[in-house]
């Protein structure tokens, strides 16, 4: 159905306080007609997927005016999975200054060396470092990452080192949340959360027949001769076999198991989660150390109430707040949105940040932006692992539309985003006409569910978010192409609905 003018019948004159109220009137009317054809074809989208209606909890909401103009059950709060990444992030911009830093400083007291961690979930990451370059320009990787800090540390004219000692008391030492999978502890999406982290919190391999194909060279990075990893891997007849790689690890325990057989060498790494990063870290610097004839007698943790006051900055890593937004919600990685809601904890409360206390304070934010009751929504962790939380999308869409204006922390929200084509989104959209639209969203998965929410923008800057949560589904992939349908619904209904002007009567 396409909208159509309004105007004042010439016979008909009014005053000018008159047509205003009728155009205001018609400009209403013509968007409850636009809302119930929108709604109409999401209505049908639903009936083609034939996923039960009782699965399904969607909102659509016009930015402009904060309308929800498609409600299904949208009040019904449902396992939202990495859609939670929306609301950690936001919630970062919302307490954090744009320019926010996190630093890691490594300090030489005497004899004593004290890495002082401030939770940065990016120190380290592989995916980063390839862009990065040492001060000749040369490419930087974990190695020669290490190798500088062993520089700086051995420039400094000390032979024997007392003391290393790990300051990680931003956050708490609960390193796992409780409820996430004890059986995928292994994974890297599940990689434990610490005040100090490194390399994600994971160690790549990439195994390898050696010359003499008898045996499997595991390849792994950051090299770790003290991790305890058990190699039961064997080598595959034929060059043409496939590589299976099926590495093990008890949650919070030390010992890997890797299991499996490589005809050839793997090319993209197996990343494989540590236990206990930070004591991990300290590690391989005194691994380092050793090489270079440094002895470490000592690695502990910070003590409770122990102050670090004095002493010779070695080196001083910072990483960007938008940096850290980015990775988190483009690249979906679950270890940096547990930072950050762990980082709100400490910053609410003073304290070490937790599960708990960042939760609250994320709670706390959301009802803040939103004027929603926080007890309309249940938070238990930053990454949307965890099965705990508990998010209706009507409050999803009335957190987006608060980051839909032109405020510079709106747009550093929105850039953070992934686009069709782009990120956790580089297959999606790909057979979608989007009408000139620009769409910046979240999806979400975990078994059994699977969540989109993201804002579109019409090219005249008019702005719908929309939210649309599928759980306790059979088969994720028939949510997932609804899901995309509705988008495409919601950019037919932008380019359809271009706001026309009425001229006033003569």
């Amino acid at each position: 159905m396409t909208s159509r003018p309004f105007s004042t019948p010439r016979t008909r004159r009014k005053s000018a306080s008159a047509l205003m109220l009728i155009m205001a009137g018609s400009v209403c009317m013509a968007s409850q007609l636009l809302a119930g054809n929108l709604a109409s074809a999401v209505d049908k989208a639903i009936s083609q997927s034939k996923i039960p209606r009782s699965k399904l909890s969607i909102s659509i909401r016009d930015a402009n005016n904060g309308r929800e103009m498609v409600d299904i059950a949208a009040d019904k709060a449902r396992i939202p999975a990495s859609n939670m990444k929306l609301l950690s992030t936001g919630a970062a911009l919302d307490v954090f200054p744009l320019d926010h830093q996190f630093r890691t400083r490594l300090l030489l007291d005497e004899n004593r060396l004290i890495i002082i961690g401030q939770g940065d979930p990016a120190l380290g990451d592989p995916d980063l470092l390839v862009d990065m370059a040492d001060q000749d320009g040369r490419p930087l990787d974990i190695e020669s990452l290490l190798q500088l800090w062993a520089n700086a540390i051995a420039g400094s004219g000390i032979d024997r080192i007392e003391e290393l000692i790990i300051d990680d008391r931003i956050f708490d030492r609960d390193l796992l949340h409780a409820s996430w999978p004890a059986n995928q502890a292994q994974r890297h999406y599940c990689a434990e959360v610490s005040g100090l982290n490194f390399h994600r919190n994971i160690i790549s391999l990439r195994p390898a027949p050696d010359s003499s194909r008898t045996r499997v060279l595991l390849g792994e990075s950051p090299n770790a001769p003290f991790l305890p990893i058990s190699n039961k891997m064997t080598v595959a007849s034929g060059k043409s076999v496939s590589n299976t790689i099926d590495p093990h690890r008890q949650p919070l325990a030390d010992d890997i198991v890797i299991r499996g057989s490589v005809g050839k060498r793997q090319v993209s790494p197996v990343e494989v989660s540590i236990h206990e990063p930070a004591m991990f870290t300290a590690r391989l610097i005194a691994d380092r150390l050793d090489r270079r004839g440094i002895q470490v007698d000592r690695i502990r943790y910070a003590q409770v109430d122990e102050r670090f006051d004095d002493g010779t900055v070695l080196f001083d890593v910072v990483t960007p707040l938008h940096t850290v937004l980015l990775e988190c919600n483009h690249e979906s990685k679950n270890m940096y949105a547990e930072a950050i809601l762990k980082h709100l904890g400490n910053r609410f409360t003073n304290r070490p940040g937790s599960w708990t206390n960042g939760s609250q304070a994320l709670e706390e934010i959301v009802q803040r932006r939103t004027g929603v009751d926080k007890n309309s929504l249940t938070v238990s962790d930053g990454s949307g692992m965890s099965r705990l939380n508990k998010i209706p999308p009507s409050v999803m869409t009335l957190w987006l539309n608060s980051f839909s204006d032109d405020s510079p922390r709106s747009l550093a929200f929105r850039k953070s985003l992934p686009s069709p084509g782009s990120g956790t989104l580089e297959s999606r959209f790909s057979s979608s006409d989007l009408n000139d639209c620009t769409v910046v969203a979240k999806s979400g998965y975990i078994n059994r569910v699977s969540a989109l929410s993201g804002l579109v923008f019409a090219p005249d800057g008019r702005c719908r978010s929309f939210s649309i949560m599928g759980n306790d589904l059979a088969k994720v992939r028939g949510c997932k192409r609804l899901q995309e349908q509705i988008v495409q619904a919601i950019t037919r209904d932008l380019a359809s609905s271009k706001p026309t002007v009425a001229s006033p009567a003569p």
